[in-house]
């Protein structure tokens, strides 16, 4: 997120957005290979004003104990879940709005239970809305437990919690430490390539470690440049663009924060893009591992071919994994190239 030339710390964030967000009503089928569209079974509606919520409040899940997000990810859609003392381990995505409310997508984790993870949706009218979420703050949340809408590019079918549509309940946050900085996160899960792998095929509601921070042991290299799980499909840019790669063991590695890219506007986000260095001939490796959180992915493209996939306004709601019947599947998300120290040729990179 710091490494940016010739573009501002907010067109960067938005060019890192995963579009809209609104709240589905249904309950996810316990299986990463459902049937299709059965992620959402109520009302996915665009991001229109009070934003993502779900239905009604049912029980509290929060307790201030270990173990307060396992019980919020088995609640059933819909209910009202309170996190207590739970720090701010990654930021997705952020954006000022018009006054000083902040929109803000990001994970924590229960310092208490370390393992335990879970991505939060922060709208512009969420309480306090000029709260500015930052890695290392420690929070209390309450809001209501769903999934990102299934029409969502990257993040759809996602377990979090976010505020209540009807009637509007606002998610509500107290900052308790604030400016602690990333040190101040729990530590990244030490894992292998097999601890992963055993994730994969588990639902959101039981798979290890999802939503929090892991270290991949190293060492790793990247196998596949353009696995297809990560393939762009539309119209225009089908087939050319893959939003990361593979490394040992068959684990994707989501890039949206670490590649290099230009923009409509002129502006350049100088990364470090192990996918180009690869598909320019070099051997890559990251002798000490990668770092990241491990969440969903899943894909929707734009209904009518457009290539602005979080901006056409009008996504497949029937979103999916490209070259398999899942509707998501895991993956790293580095927040940063210092989460992926690598070598290309043996030499560091970049």
């Amino acid at each position: 997120m710091e490494l940016r030339t010739k573009l501002g710390a907010a067109a960067l964030l938005a060019a890192a957005a995963m579009a809209t967000a609104a709240g589905c009503g249904g309950r996810d089928d316990d299986n990463p290979t459902p049937t299709p569209d059965a992620g959402c079974t109520g009302v996915c509606s665009t991001d229109a004003g009070s934003d993502a919520g779900t239905t009604d409040a049912g029980t509290d899940a929060g307790t201030g104990t270990a173990n307060q997000i396992a019980a919020a990810r088995k609640l059933s859609f819909g209910n009202k879940a309170t996190l207590r003392d739970v720090v701010i381990s990654g930021v997705h995505y952020e954006k000022l709005g018009t006054g000083a409310e902040w929109r803000s997508y990001f994970w924590v984790t229960d310092p208490a239970a370390p393992k335990e993870g879970l991505f939060i949706h922060k709208f512009y009218t969420d309480t306090p809305n000029t709260y500015h979420p930052q890695v290392g703050d420690t929070v209390d949340i309450v809001g209501y437990f769903g999934t990102e809408a299934n029409y969502e590019p990257f993040t759809g079918r996602r377990h979090r919690l976010a505020n209540q549509r009807d009637p509007a309940v606002p998610l509500a946050i107290t900052p308790k430490i604030v400016d602690a900085g990333v040190d101040a996160r729990p530590p990244a899960n030490e894992v292998t390539a097999e601890d992963l792998q055993a994730s994969l095929a588990a639902a959101q509601n039981s798979a290890a470690y999802l939503g929090t921070r892991v270290h991949l042991a190293g060492p790793l290299t990247l196998t596949n440049p353009q696995p297809s799980q990560f393939q762009r499909l539309d119209n225009e840019d089908a087939g050319t663009i893959y939003y990361g790669f593979e490394v040992t063991g068959g684990i994707l590695v989501y890039h949206d924060k670490t590649r290099s890219r230009t923009f409509s506007d002129g502006g350049t986000f100088e990364g470090c893009d192990f996918q180009k260095a690869a598909l320019d001939g070099g051997a890559v490796t990251f002798p000490n591992g990668i770092s990241g959180v491990w969440d969903t992915y899943t894909f929707a493209g734009c209904t009518n071919g457009s290539s602005d996939i979080t901006g056409c306004g009008d996504n497949d709601r029937d979103s999916g994994v490209p070259g398999t019947n899942q509707r998501y599947t895991y993956t790293i998300i580095p927040q940063g190239c210092e989460d992926l120290p690598g070598q290309v040729d043996g030499a560091a990179f970049p």
